[in-house]
């Protein structure tokens, strides 16, 4: 049990801080639709830790879920957010699989990657349904807002930014791997029987 409750807590700060680098969009547009570069670095502490401390299957599925339910529960969540949250945490869990958390840091630098793309099924309605989305937006932030948002959104910036993102993530969690030593795969399961 207690196991289970490190891991929600770990869970739950890659949760707050993907809430915090959210919070950047009431600053500026460019927080709120490029968060995805932020949350690239923000994010990767908590992830690596989880992983590290804790190398049992579906640690990258209990983050995305966590972070569904909190975004619904805020009111900031949608469609796209909820494919992107269960679709990437899927493929994190099957890169984490494919590389060996439990042998080298290549599965968590790895799916970590593919973490760092969720928030782009946030920001991805802009680019779907812009006049939707942009609506949203002005009911929600104003007409200037919305003006220097709406001059950000080319195609090429939203490639630019995830290319940006994955090149983050990768660099981050590569550099916080450096000396990386999985713990036991299930050790806080076998110190719970004792």
């Amino acid at each position: 049990m207690e196991g289970a409750i490190k891991v929600l807590i770990l869970a739950g700060l890659y949760v707050l801080a993907f809430f915090v680098v959210e919070c950047l969009g009431f600053l500026h547009p460019f927080g709120w639709t490029y968060s995805a570069v932020f949350l690239a670095v923000v994010g990767a502490w908590p992830y690596f830790k989880l992983c590290q401390r804790f190398p049992i299957p579906c640690v990258a599925i209990i983050c995305a879920v966590l972070l569904l339910m909190f975004n619904f529960l805020i009111g900031e969540g949608h469609e796209y957010f909820a494919i992107g949250c269960i679709g990437f945490g899927c493929i994190a869990e099957v890169l984490r699989k494919v590389f060996g958390n439990y042998r080298g840091r290549m599965g968590v630098i790895t799916s970590y990657a593919a973490m760092s793309l969720i928030p782009f099924s946030m920001s991805i309605v802009l680019w779907l349904d812009y006049e939707t989305a942009m609506q949203l937006v002005v009911n929600r932030m104003g007409d200037i807002y919305a003006a220097v948002m709406g001059r950000m959104l080319s195609k090429y910036m939203l490639l630019a930014m995830i290319i940006l993102t994955l090149i983050f993530a990768v660099t981050t969690m590569w550099i916080l791997t450096r000396n990386w030593r999985p713990r036991d795969q299930y050790h806080f399961m076998r110190e719970e029987r004792r």
